[in-house]
């Protein structure tokens, strides 16, 4: 088989949806004749853990892995937080007032840690790639990113060995909603988007997860860009089965942050519990995963929203999937920011694939909105301006089941690995 050698920051033991990518093209990769190597971090100081992932790493998958040291481990010290305390990165930019050091621990992070601060990764990766390349001889280098420093591991490779050589673009780099936050000083920017350029402008194929940001890669500079977008897996869903609960549950699984809290909905939610009794009986919100605190409060401060809320914290992937089948509909937010056109949060595929009716608050010119219609998976509303609408969409949904989705086959993972493949044969 032909080797590909994968760098990745997220591999298990993380959670979330940014280590589910590779985890699977890399458990499909030798059904198309492709051999994965991967190459992740010893001692990662992940935000969630996840060991329920670590049955998709076949044995026959190699996995090296080179210490990392973290600087979220100093910002803890300096912020005062638990040493076991996680850091979700998502938190950090909360609309909370913030002390001065933690103001100027998000400026140290923005201006001097720079593409972000897992680039201290990228010197000892490389200098363990050195001495193993020849070893290893891949076909083909795969960088992954965010964080977008592994793309410079990628670069150095390309530059000293001639591979051939991907950069995967997961989310935008320098155009990401969040670098605002951090109060980028001119060269910090100016950096951030020399760097950015050399990695498009030098790889043999860049790859995007949706149209939109293809079209904002390409005008960055990207000479070759193809669009591999996110998946569901088949096999996660093998024991999948829908339960009557009884109650009308309203699902939301992820991260809620300020900048993704629709404030509207929770006090339309209120509302409609307060109008109608019957709704108000069966009604139950349920929130998997992480939710900042200030979202937190809002929610609770809603007499009748705040009793019927559940909040569960973050569940091991597995029990996700069955909280998709107690569900009898689904809640999607994008963020709202200059390019959340492009932005398809990877569960949209598993909400799909769960037949359950998906409410999207988001750009209804989007690639959601796009694959959303494709698919028949539900509705997505501009943000507050269609209240009513919102409103009788919950309401019909909440009065019959649903028989759900069927045309989604060509956005589950083997489908999707047999298309990468293609791409890897091409350069």
């Amino acid at each position: 088989m032909k080797k590909i050698l994968i760098i990745t920051y997220y591999w298990p033991p993380a959670g979330g949806g940014g280590v589910q990518r590779w985890l699977k093209f890399a458990k499909y990769l030798p059904d198309y004749g492709w051999k994965p190597i991967i190459v992740a971090p010893e001692n990662a100081d992940y935000p969630s853990i996840d060991r329920s992932l670590e049955k998709d790493i076949s044995e026959e998958i190699e996995v090296i892995k080179v210490p990392i040291w973290e600087p979220y481990k100093l910002f803890k010290l300096i912020t005062g937080k638990k040493k076991e305390e996680k850091v979700n990165t998502g938190f950090l930019f909360d609309g909370k007032n913030k002390s001065w050091i933690e103001s100027l621990s998000l400026w140290l992070r923005g201006n001097l840690m720079i593409p972000d601060p897992r680039v201290f990764w990228v010197n000892p990766v490389y200098k363990v790639l050195k001495k193993k390349i020849k070893e290893i001889q891949p076909d083909c280098v795969i960088t992954t990113g965010p964080p977008h420093s592994v793309h410079l591991i990628g670069l150095k490779l390309q530059k000293r060995f001639q591979l051939r050589w991907i950069a995967d673009f997961r989310d935008p780099w320098s155009t990401i909603d969040y670098l605002d936050i951090f109060k980028l000083t001119t060269f910090a920017r100016n950096r951030q988007r020399s760097l950015e350029k050399k990695v498009l402008t030098h790889a043999d194929l860049v790859l995007s997860v949706s149209e939109n940001w293809k079209k904002e890669l390409l005008e960055l500079g990207a000479k070759n860009v193809e669009v591999v977008t996110n998946g569901y897996d088949e096999d996660d869903f093998k024991d999948y089965k829908k339960v009557d609960t009884g109650k009308f549950v309203f699902t939301y699984t992820g991260l809620i942050t300020s900048l993704r809290n629709p404030s509207f909905l929770w006090s339309l939610l209120e509302k409609m519990c307060r109008q109608d009794q019957e709704f108000d009986s069966k009604f139950e919100l349920r929130i998997v995963g992480s939710i900042d605190q200030q979202v937190l409060n809002e929610i609770k401060s809603l007499p009748l929203l705040g009793k019927r809320t559940k909040y569960l914290g973050y569940l091991p992937h597995d029990e996700v999937i069955k909280q998709y089948g107690e569900a009898s509909m689904l809640l999607l937010l994008l963020n709202q920011s200059a390019n959340a056109k492009g932005h398809i949060p990877g569960k949209l595929f598993e909400y799909v694939a769960s037949r359950t009716p998906v409410l999207a608050i988001g750009d209804i010119g989007g690639d959601v909105a796009r694959i959303m219609e494709e698919c028949g998976a539900g509705e997505i509303f501009e943000e507050e301006n269609r209240k009513e609408e919102i409103q009788q969409f919950i309401f019909e949904r909440s009065k019959k089941r649903s028989k759900g989705n069927l045309n989604f086959y060509q956005y589950s993972r083997a489908e999707l690995t047999k298309d990468l493949c293609l791409n890897f044969d091409r350069i």
